[in-house]
């Protein structure tokens, strides 16, 4: 069987990829290894306005009155319009910010992508793992194990968005194992019950060395008394797991919440790799690293980048020209055109954390909350947050200063 484009997973990235190449023209194949696609929900579900409108603002059903608008429910579970950021020490920086994003329900909103792109005209195929591939005469060959059987598919272009276990990119040759030190480890609860303090349309932040070493701990409310609550750490070097540390959290800060859902994970908090291009192949979203090395954000990236992908694998093959990597690498020239030089400061500021001590978080949250209050820090963004930590903890310049 033989397609012009195969995709391997089919959460954003992937379905964005097929979509757009299917739309161009290409015969598309979009495989999926669980059996339904969204689930389980890995994902604190939080996304940002202006990257999410910009790539799926013309769709009707999402955007029923166009990029301006509101997204549309079922895929809104909540509106983002603050966050609150909580230091160790109890210092608490509320940042007000209408429209700042959504929380989605990502059950159903990755369900609707790889149904637009099978409406489209793209061929999904569930519960199918990708077992290995190799290219040979030009042509990817991917043998799959489906209904119980393994088959052997074939295109010229492979794209690999089976996110950060993925292998796609191993077996193009791009990628290897990440080592801990770049993987951060988190769990998630879906909690009903929130305690009364909680702000509506509000997400939090949690600091310190005793909640998330490391990392943080996160609250993203979803409406109707439910809320993500999960933390992250990086993957090594603490004496207890990911999972250990949410449950001493809940514990201390959320006792009388019941538990829904339970979930596990990594993230990629590494530099994105020398390349994500190779003969006939390129990685997408997770895969290629494409994810914020701060706050482990990854959708609004991940729908560009299976864009770009989709759009030039149809350039290159609908032109007749033989999609080597030379010729795919518009794609990744594109992408770090884009957003290399942020990526690389997200990747600084994420070390400079994991860095700080206890009294130097309560330092910078402390300024940061100043600078709200004197409604002076304009744009919300790390780089403006560490200038008010300079300017209110001038004990911090020695290590902010490489970052200015």
């Amino acid at each position: 069987m033989r397609y012009d484009l195969i995709v391997v997973g089919a959460g954003p990235a992937g379905s964005s990829a097929a979509y757009h190449a299917v739309r161009s023209g290409l015969s598309v194949l979009l495989v999926e290894k669980r059996q339904q696609v969204g689930l389980p929900v890995r994902c604190a579900e939080a996304v940002g306005h202006d990257g999410f409108a910009m790539e799926l603002g013309g769709d009707g059903i999402l955007f029923p009155d166009g990029p301006g608008g509101d997204l549309s429910e079922p895929y809104r579970a909540a509106h983002i319009n603050g966050g609150i950021t909580v230091s160790p020490g109890g210092n608490r920086a509320s940042v007000k910010k209408e429209g700042a994003g959504w929380v989605l329900e990502r059950k159903l909103f990755d369900l609707y992508l790889a149904e637009r792109a099978a409406e489209a005209g793209a061929e999904l195929w569930v519960k199918t793992q990708a077992l290995d591939a190799e290219r040979v005469g030009g042509e990817w060959r991917v043998r799959v194990r489906r209904l119980d059987r393994e088959e052997t598919v074939g295109a010229p272009v492979l794209i690999g968005a089976d996110g950060v276990e993925g292998l796609v990119g191993r077996w193009a040759g791009l990628t290897g194992p990440l080592p801990l030190a770049d993987v951060h480890s988190g769990a998630q609860v879906l909690a009903a019950g929130l305690p009364g303090w909680v702000e509506e349309e509000t997400v939090y932040f949690f600091l310190g060395s005793n909640v998330a070493p490391g990392g943080y701990a996160w609250l993203f409310p979803k409406g109707r008394g439910l809320a993500n609550v999960g933390l992250g750490i990086p993957a090594a070097g603490h004496p207890k797991p990911a999972r250990g540390y949410l449950r001493d959290f809940l514990t201390d800060n959320f006792p009388e919440v019941s538990i829904l859902e339970e979930v596990h994970g990594c993230v990629p908090t590494a530099p994105p790799p020398r390349g994500f291009v190779g003969e006939g192949c390129m990685l997408v979203g997770d895969a290629a690293r494409q994810v914020d090395p701060f706050s482990g954000a990854g959708i609004n990236w991940s729908l560009e980048a299976g864009r770009l992908a989709g759009e030039t694998a149809a350039e290159v093959l609908l032109s007749g020209v033989e999609p080597t990597a030379k010729a795919l690498t518009r794609y990744e020239k594109h992408w770090q055109a884009r957003h290399r030089r942020e990526h690389r400061q997200l990747y600084k500021f994420q070390t400079l954390v994991m860095s700080l001590t206890d009294g130097e978080v309560d330092q910078a949250v402390a300024a940061l909350a100043a600078g709200v209050a004197k409604d002076e820090l304009g744009e919300v963004s790390p780089l403006r947050i560490i200038g008010y930590a300079l300017r209110g903890a001038p004990g911090l310049f020695l290590k902010l200063r490489h970052l200015l």
